[in-house]
Parts: C-alpha cells; structure tokens; sequence
C-alpha cells in the first residue's frame, strides 16, 4: 500500500494548524495566549517534521520508527489538576483578538481530525497505528482549544473553572 499520499495531505493539515498558531503568537498580546499557542505551533512543527521524517522512510523503503511521533503537550486530565494553581492567574479578559484566532483553530483542529479518522479507514498496519496516534493527539488539541475558548468567550469558564461567582454575595 503506498501510503505517500495520505502522508502529503496530512502533511498540508499539519502546516496550515502550525502557520496559524505561529501567527497568533504574534496577534495575541496576554502572555498566557501566547505561551499557549506558541506549545501548539511547536507540537504541529514536531508533526510536520515527523510526517516529513515519515516519506523519507517511504521513499528509501525505510521503516517508520513511531515513538518519533509525540506531543509535549499535556493530556486534558493533567491540566485539570492544575487548575487550581492556575486560579490566581487568570487574566480579567483575555486581550487580543484570541477569540477568532481560536474559533479558526478549533475549525482546523476539527478538520484535521476527521481527515485523521478517515485515513484510519483506508489504511492498516504501521501506516494505520501512525494515523491513529495523530487523531489521539489531534482530539487533545481539540479539547484544549475549545477549553481556552470558552475562557475567551466569556462564559465563566477556564479549563472547566467556574472562573466567576454568580451567586449574589
């Protein structure tokens, strides 16, 4: 099975998620979205040099060694751990224009992962299990995305924090 396509699309996928996050690190101006964003061009860069890594192999009949496929970012679980320590530094309101960056982001990340689940379909073996670890990470950028942009949008939340009181005092 020449898996080379599937590898060149999701490649395009890869690139165009990791050019907008580099390009919110600069439209974003509250130091927290930046950091955000700038983890998540890094972690789309290390999927585009491993998809690139990945059609080298394919074209020297080379073996694909997945373990070079991974994400620093953390899964949803460990960050809901820390948001208590988080708490004090919630910004009042995210500055920047961070919700449009993010409803694109969430877009793309949507996107992205159903290319993922489709291309688990058409393929099997190593070329699959490879597909497979890019939706589990894809999912959990997702899930990060649409966490932020609650915050962002204002509807009280941060990582699913009550982040104000609407009990009347």
């Amino acid at each position: 099975m020449d898996s080379t396509p599937i590898f060149q699309e999701a490649l395009a996928f890869e690139e165009k998620i990791r050019d907008l996050y580099r390009t919110a690190e600069s439209t974003v101006d509250d130091p927290r979205g930046k950091a955000i964003f700038q983890a998540l061009a890094k972690d789309e860069q290390s999927h585009v040099d491993f998809l690139n890594y990945s059609l080298e192999q394919q074209k020297n009949n080379g073996s694909i060694d997945i373990s070079r496929l991974f994400s620093p970012l953390p899964a949803p679980e460990r960050v809901e751990k820390k948001i208590e320590s988080m708490k004090a530094g919630i910004p009042e309101r995210m500055l920047g224009d961070i919700k449009t960056v993010l409803n694109s982001a969430l877009i793309m990340e949507k996107e992205t992962s159903a290319f993922y689940e489709q291309a688990i379909s058409k393929t099997e073996g190593e070329i699959r299990t490879i597909m497979e670890k890019f939706l589990e990470i894809e999912q959990r950028h997702t899930e990060l995305v649409r966490l932020e942009l609650d915050h962002a949008q204002g509807y009280g939340m941060w990582f699913d924090f009550m982040e104000i009181n609407l009990e009347a005092e």
